[in-house]
């Protein structure tokens, strides 16, 4: 062990750990949603890396896991022995639809002959619905879902995650992005922003988080709840944010990529609001409906709207 990696374990990382309760822990899993590269970055800082496991239900739970003889950030490892990833992509991308193979997935769904055809090919290969890419080492690294996909007018096929994800990274004060689109000639955005959550019920609150107001702090805005921003009543905010999506869209990899039209909403997603499942993933088509009209006035004039 390095010298100066021995003296920090001892003056900061073990007494961390102690102090949040982990002292005794010797690895540390994450097998929800995958979490975000700035909370892994934060516990890897305390020389507590979490390693990411991949696996469904169909596949007895676990796939793919990171260890501390494998491990990349932001990836959910290798496949377990005597078990093998594919990757599917499309024409020139490394990103594709992501099937798994092995004694470990399971025979079918019992009674249900067409979804089991569906979901495992004629070779055993199971179709897990995600999408992801492999790298030159065999880490397996999720990038979204098949369902997720959007499909623009053109027949380009958009994946949301990266974008979503790219936004968010530049836009700090945002807590939810959902790119819209389906069949419409462009890529839309719908935002939230972080605001508090009320502890008994759930519900998001008007006020802004602490990390929200801190941010408008450093703009010279003086808004502290959300009904000071929304509707574009704070231009400073409105100017960040704007800028926010053009740098999120300068690095997009078409033009058909790009976010063209954006909408702070009224009120932050939540689980109590049915925005969000029970594990916090955002239930896209219901947010669809619940938005239907401002999703539509991002395309009223190419859908012909009145």
């Amino acid at each position: 062990m390095p010298l100066c990696f021995g003296l920090a374990r001892w003056l900061t990382f073990g007494p961390a750990r102690k102090a949040l309760g982990l002292d005794r822990c010797l690895q540390f899993f994450n097998r929800g949603l995958a979490l975000p590269a700035h909370i892994l970055e934060a516990f890897l800082s305390l020389d507590i890396p979490i390693a990411e496991v991949y696996g469904l239900t169909e596949c007895t739970g676990v796939h793919t896991f990171s260890s501390q003889e494998a491990f990349r950030l932001l990836s959910c490892g290798k496949a377990l022995p005597g078990a093998y990833t594919r990757v599917c992509p499309e024409d020139g991308e490394d990103v594709g639809a992501i099937r798994v193979w092995g004694r470990h997935v399971f025979m079918g769904y019992l009674g249900d002959k067409e979804n089991t055809r569906e979901r495992i090919d004629s070779h055993g290969w199971l179709h897990t619905g995600d999408l992801g890419l492999l790298d030159a080492n065999d880490f397996l690294y999720i990038t979204g879902n098949v369902k997720d996909v959007i499909t623009l007018r053109s027949g380009e096929r958009i994946n949301p995650t990266p974008i979503e994800e790219r936004v968010k990274r530049h836009l700090p004060l945002v807590r939810y992005v959902m790119l819209v689109g389906q069949d419409a000639p462009y890529l839309c955005a719908l935002l939230t922003l972080k605001c508090q959550v009320h502890p008994d019920t759930g519900e998001p609150r008007n006020a802004l988080t602490s990390e929200a107001v801190r941010l408008c702090r450093q703009l010279k805005s003086q808004a502290t709840r959300l009904t000071d921003i929304v509707g574009d009543r704070d231009p400073v905010v409105t100017e960040f944010i704007r800028k926010g999506i053009h740098a999120a869209n300068a690095e997009a990899s078409s033009s058909c990529a790009k976010i063209v039209k954006w909408m702070v909403l009224e009120t932050d997603f939540s689980i109590a609001g049915g925005e969000l499942g029970a594990n916090t993933k955002l239930k896209r088509a219901v947010v669809a409906k619940m938005y239907q009209a401002e999703i539509e006035s991002f395309y009223r004039e190419s859908w012909g709207y009145h």
